[in-house]
């Protein structure tokens, strides 16, 4: 039983040249989203793992990926400082967004979806407004590489990991980290 006991291993998905480095599961439909050293995006099936659509653009690996709320959109931030939204409809990207001066390791799309949340190596968070397609803001407190950024659901709060070893709690009403959380003895890679 290599999965377990109780569980067992229905498919392995093979398509990506190199290491799958982030996946996300689709907010509508039985489909997930994998993200690969080799710079492309894949959408598969769930259960039967069929490859159901790949996206090329990026000039380096993807770091993070995240579904629009309504399943039409997925963002994507890679090594070469860009987030990319893709629309599945026309499959296409229609969106490029750099103003990030390295590495994004993160995007997280908020539950309304009109905006996108990006993490990067220049230890800084940005704000994205889909409908204008601009950044809305720039938040710094990090010393180091910002590795994870996500959404408190349903609020004004987002939460930003660090390489500096902290959390922090942003408010976007205000623009202003509200509340930095300490204690971990490595990266936060995940919040």
């Amino acid at each position: 039983e290599p999965c377990g006991p109780g569980t067992n291993l229905l498919k392995t998905l093979k398509g990506h040249m190199m290491s799958i480095s982030c996946m996300a599961y689709a907010p509508k439909k039985d489909i997930v989203a994998t993200g690969s050293d080799d710079t492309t995006w894949k959408l598969w099936t769930v259960p039967n793992g069929e490859l159901i659509m790949c996206g090329e653009g990026h000039q380096d690996w993807i770091g993070g990926l995240s579904f629009h709320p309504r399943g039409t959109h997925l963002a994507t931030g890679s090594g070469d400082a860009t987030v990319k939204v893709w629309d599945f409809v026309n499959a296409c990207c229609v969106l490029t967004l750099s103003e990030h001066s390295q590495s994004i390791w993160s995007v997280d799309w908020h539950v309304t979806g009109d905006f996108i949340l990006s993490g990067s190596m220049d230890h800084t968070c940005k704000l994205w407004d889909f409908a204008t397609q601009k950044r809305r803001f720039t938040y710094r407190a990090h010393v180091d590489s910002v590795n994870t950024v996500k959404w408190q659901p349903y609020s004004n709060y987002f939460a930003s990991g660090s390489g500096d070893k902290t959390i922090s709690l942003w408010d976007i009403r205000h623009n202003l980290c509200v509340q930095t959380f300490y204690g971990h003895e490595n990266s936060i890679n995940e919040v």
